[in-house]
């Protein structure tokens, strides 16, 4: 009997999945021998399973039950194991301030290296405190130390002016940029300044845009050149713009746009009209006014008659990619195009009036497309204001309608 009982605890010890004892089988004498080996047993295979989830870092194993005993020690040392790595986690965000209390030599270790790290922490920030006391020596150091210290929620980037080298960074590119992607364009551009910046160079303000595919991102970027250690270098305290951008765009939206058609406004183009002659520019004039648009918004109501505007929109879109396509107001628009000749210009604007009149031919047509036109071409010779201009090409315009009185009857029906 005491050999069934020495080998199913050698079983236990060296061969735990073969490790079987029979109560049963014992004579009743051993039985409550048996059953403490197997209790005994199965604490030392719990213990024995914490013992090796613990040698390898394993703190998710399941625990033995709390009447093991034998696991005490073991479990006491998993629950200082959770705890130093709750501690650990801590100090990886900062926390200088955690010790660990017990665990003889290795807290010893631990906190002395805590202890050090604080001690770089502080080392570190008082050579950065030393380098920005150096730079009060220079103007422009100076400058660079009082914008960072009035500003150090900036995104702050250090690039030296030869290797285009990052020399410093306040923040992770990863948090600053909107993606990653435009990272090249970002690294691009800034060594290209560096490099071109002269080395007294003042401090200055320049605006950047990253864009890649639909994804863009301004900066309003100051701008400082000084001396990082050995390094002559260039010092950018980036800004993100890009709400203010959107505003901006907004509301350049409502200034120079209009509502209906998404289309420059009036303002807009009388602006540009006025720029081109200043810059002594040669380029056309097209006065375009849709036909039967009052007869649409009195018959059909204006919800149709915007119908027709959009229609009218579409088709003189197509007149050119670089013209610069306005809505005057009502049914009268004006396109200016560079590069292009009065014959051309009448042309295709006569090729866009069959595109529209083919509308006529849907079949739920309810009144006729058309619009006519007037071109005039100007040139630097030009002595013509702005309002001139138009009113010539309007007059232009109203000879084409009277020409094609017969085709601007309302209804198709």
């Amino acid at each position: 009997m005491a050999e069934t009982l020495f080998n199913y605890l050698r079983d236990v010890l060296y061969n735990a999945s073969h490790a079987k004892l029979n109560i049963e089988n014992l004579p009743e004498d051993f039985r409550p021998l048996g059953e403490g080996l197997v209790y005994f047993s199965e604490c030392v295979l719990e213990t024995r399973n914490l013992a090796k989830a613990l040698s390898k870092g394993d703190l998710n194993n399941a625990l033995p039950s709390p009447d093991n005993e034998m696991a005490a020690p073991l479990k006491a040392l998993h629950s200082s194991l959770k705890h130093l790595t709750w501690q650990t986690q801590q100090v990886a965000k900062g926390d200088y301030k955690q010790r660990v209390g017990f665990m003889g030599d290795f807290a010893k270790a631990f906190n002395t290296m805590i202890e050090q790290l604080d001690q770089r922490q502080k080392a570190l920030m008082a050579e950065i405190e030393s380098g920005q006391r150096k730079t009060q020596a220079l103007a422009q150091s100076n400058s660079l130390f009082e914008a960072i210290t009035g500003q150090i929620s900036q995104w702050i980037v250090v690039v030296a002016k030869e290797t285009g080298e990052w020399l410093y960074i306040n923040r992770p590119v990863e948090s600053s940029l909107i993606t990653k992607n435009l990272e090249p364009d970002l690294r691009n551009w800034l060594t290209h300044y560096a490099y071109n910046l002269p080395d007294n160079s003042s401090p200055r303000i320049a605006e950047l845009e990253l864009e890649r595919g639909d994804i863009s991102q301004f900066f309003s970027a100051a701008i400082y050149a000084l001396h990082w250690y050995e390094h002559q270098a260039v010092a950018f305290v980036l800004t993100d713009v890009s709400v203010d951008k959107e505003r901006i765009r907004a509301l350049e939206n409502v200034a120079y746009k209009d509502t209906l058609t998404q289309i420059f406004n009036r303002h807009y183009g009388m602006q540009l009209l006025s720029e081109w002659l200043a810059q002594g520019k040669t380029f056309i004039i097209c006065f375009v006014d849709m036909d039967n648009l009052k007869y649409v918004n009195d018959k059909y109501g204006h919800a149709e008659g915007d119908k027709y505007i959009l229609c009218v929109t579409g088709v003189l879109r197509k007149f050119s990619p670089d013209a610069v396509i306005c809505r005057l107001g009502g049914d009268e628009f004006m396109l200016l195009a560079q590069n292009w000749t009065l014959s051309n210009a009448q042309n295709k604007l006569e090729a866009l009036r069959d595109m529209l009149i083919q509308y006529n031919n849907g079949p739920d047509a309810l009144y006729n497309h058309s619009m006519s036109y007037g071109v005039i071409e100007v040139n630097a010779d030009n002595t013509h204001s702005e309002s001139e201009l138009l009113s010539i090409a309007d007059e232009k315009m109203y000879e084409y309608k009277r020409s094609h009185k017969m085709e601007r009857q309302g209804s198709v029906h």
